[in-house]
């Protein structure tokens, strides 16, 4: 009767046969290692056995490569610190939809395969090179390493007086880099493995100077059109729509209007901040956790910098490099002037061959920028400027703007963070305990309300959501993402069964709560009846036809153009707007800005490229309206100005070249990865 207790009966089942099976191992005298169960047991027997898989240790498997919990959870809690790091305060509208979970599962694949591979080929790395890679950490770093280990400040590795201290060292990558020293190193060794065996399969990219033109045209030949629209909108309540279309449209149409199957649930909901309102934390507790925890309050030194750049990347010539430095030394002797202004000398001296730029950063840490800039800032005085600092991005001449020294905040600076933060603990913990005894109830009398009657301090209430399908987002609880586990679980109930307990957590860990739900109704989904979608067809059906009476507007007035007339005379005889595009070069997404309006189709991109000047041609769809253009403006291609283009030429020869070197290693590694037998113990949304 009760889906709980079924649950925990078929638990002790399996754990009787486990133990069982493990006698007969010991009793043939063999060794049982701790990865012995994923060997023996087929993948869908594990997937039943959540349990027995934490027990071996492994919640994944790809080809060889055993994947542990702990480094699961460490690569799927990087990738969260990595977007929350990417998006600051708008972290949850840019991740509303992304799936950490998959992340960290494709994250982990593509490591494990492309370390098999090194394998193979025997890639194997020196002493040296671990060491250098880890003082150069994250700079070389590929991007399948990426959320292995989070950046951390390297000052914090070595002695005020710049010595390095392996204590230092060993808490500095625990604190901020997740990881000991052993793995750190190990991980380094591995990223130069995987971006030692990605030089070698990017050995055959090549871009050939005819590629480089082309591209070239691509960016710089320009079209300017002009353009009138017959607008799809003007036409929607001119669409008239009979019972005869609708029904013929249905016809044709049905399947993609099919339902899916919907369940509605009633719940409660046990909510840990109903519980932190009645937690009071004492002044001893706040002390003991922070003289526990004192170093995570500390605050780096920071500087405050402004810099003039003389651009010279890694792929600028020797040459090149040397002009660069020079120019860079000149701005310097201009700067030191006690009246200069930094912007100001970067106006003055941008202009070509060198792009020189001015930028005014904000206070950085250790570790944040490269070493040279880096160490030149922390090494200057305030008010300063110092020699020309070359990094990869080219020449900076630096001056300190300001400096906040390291420090450790307060007691009494973080005391209301503290409470807060332990009383959120404490609540979860409390919230945790009253669910589990809660959830015995229901269970015994089979009865959201008894929870009810019995908690009144939670002020829990019994809400019913009304019908959703399993993806889709819950009524009066949250979208799909968050709550999917509220969903699957609804699924799998029958009707006036209760569910088993169910936590919610953000996917940074935190508790939104504890649901309970009895599942109220459960409607199949299927083809659906005209009357069930009749609305909607109707508003598809208008739209669709507003397409064509705009389109056939359209064509009647080119039929009836006077072959003399230009567009403006076109527009004015028909009553419609004229458009002029910006100057557009060709793209994939066909957008062409304009005044006073828009438009967006690639049909009509393309064709403005194969057009004589104020030849007329249309109509064409859009993706607002339907269009008639005239083609009054081309740029050439430049053959002279191309060839003096050295350094656009040696951009578009490093862009081409990284795009070829993508599609290489991503042919190569779909390809590996049909080769090599992948099993995940690991539940996701798919």
């Amino acid at each position: 009767m009760m889906n709980f207790l079924r649950t925990k009966l078929r638990f002790l089942i399996w754990f009787v046969a486990i133990i069982f099976a493990s006698g007969l191992f010991l009793m043939g005298g063999r060794a049982i290692g701790q990865n012995w169960i994923t060997n023996i047991m087929p993948l869908w027997l594990l997937v039943q056995m959540p349990g027995c898989a934490r027990s071996a240790g492994i919640i994944m498997k790809v080809g060889n490569y055993n994947v542990k919990i702990d480094e699961y959870k460490r690569i799927r809690e990087n990738n969260i610190a990595l977007a929350r790091q990417q998006h600051g305060e708008n972290f949850d509208t840019y991740t509303a939809n992304v799936d950490f979970t998959a992340m960290a599962i494709e994250s982990i694949t593509k490591y494990a395969l492309l370390l098999q591979e090194a394998d193979r080929r025997n890639i194997y790395i020196s002493k040296g090179e671990i060491e250098e890679g880890k003082r150069a950490f994250p700079y070389w770093v590929p991007t399948e390493v990426r959320s292995r280990v989070m950046p951390y400040p390297y000052y914090l590795m070595s002695r005020p007086d710049g010595v390095f201290d392996p204590d230092r060292y060993s808490d500095a990558l625990e604190l901020y880099g997740k990881i000991t020293p052993k793995d750190f190193s190990k991980e380094v060794e591995n990223g130069l493995r995987i971006a030692r065996l990605k030089d070698l399969l990017n050995q055959s990219a090549m871009v050939t100077d005819l590629e480089i033109q082309q591209e070239y045209k691509k960016r710089n030949v320009k079209a300017t059109i002009k353009y009138v629209e017959t607008r799809y909108g003007d036409f929607t309540e001119k669409a008239e729509i009979d019972d005869a279309e609708l029904n013929d449209f249905f016809q044709e149409n049905m399947l993609n209007y099919k339902t899916q199957d919907r369940v509605s649930i009633s719940f409660i909901k046990i909510d840990p901040k109903q519980l932190e309102r009645t937690i009071d934390i004492s002044s001893e507790r706040v002390a003991n956790y922070y003289r526990n925890r004192e170093k995570d309050y500390s605050e780096p030194e920071k500087v405050k910098a402004s810099h003039v750049l003389v651009e010279a990347g890694a792929s600028a010539s020797e040459e090149d490099k040397v002009k660069a430095k020079a120019l860079a030394e000149e701005i310097l002797k201009e700067a030191r002037n006690p009246a200069a202004i930094l912007s100001a000398l970067a106006d003055k001296y941008n202009k070509e061959p060198f792009k020189v730029k001015y930028e005014n950063l904000r206070s950085f840490e250790r570790g944040k920028m490269e070493p040279a800039f880096e160490q030149a800032a922390f090494g200057l005085p305030v008010g300063d400027i110092g020699g020309v600092v070359e990094t990869n991005y080219g020449y900076h001449v630096l001056k300190v703007e300001s400096k906040t020294p390291a420090r450790t905040k307060l007691l009494e600076e973080v005391r209301d963070e503290i409470v807060r933060k332990l009383k959120k603990e404490q609540a979860v913990q409390e919230a945790r305990q009253k669910a589990d005894d809660i959830q015995y109830y229901i269970m015994a009398e089979q009865d959201l309300q008894i929870a009810v009657d019995a908690n009144p301090e939670l002020n829990l209430k019994i809400t019913e959501t009304g019908l959703f399908s399993k993806t889709e987002t819950i009524p009066k609880v949250g979208a799909y993402y968050t709550y999917r586990d509220i969903s699957e679980e609804a699924f799998k109930l029958k009707k006036e069964e209760i569910s088993n307990l169910v936590e919610i957590k953000t996917p940074n860990n935190a508790v939104l709560g504890y649901y309970i739900f009895k599942l109220v109704d459960k409607k199949a989904g299927g083809l659906p009846k005209l009357e069930d979608v009749k609305n909607s067809m109707l508003q598809d059906l208008r739209v669709e036809k507003a397409r064509k009476l705009a389109m056939e507007a359209a064509k009647k007035i080119m039929a009836t153009r006077d072959p003399a007339d230009g567009l403006d005379k076109l527009a004015e005889k028909n009553d419609l707007k004229i458009g002029e595009s910006e100057p557009f070069a060709l793209s994939g997404n066909g957008y062409m800005s304009g005044k006073p309006f828009s438009l967006n189709s690639k049909t009509i991109m393309l064709k403005a490229f194969a057009m004589e000047i104020d030849e007329i041609a249309g109509p064409f769809e859009g993706s607002n309206g339907v269009y008639i253009i005239q083609l009054v403006g081309q740029e050439e291609f430049d053959s002279e100005k191309f060839a003096g283009a050295e350094e656009e030429k040696k951009e578009l020869r490093n862009q081409l070249l990284q795009q070829k070197q993508r599609k290489i290693f991503d042919t190569w590694y779909q390809k590996l990865r049909l080769n090599v037998k992948i099993k995940s113990f690991i539940a996701t949304s798919s």
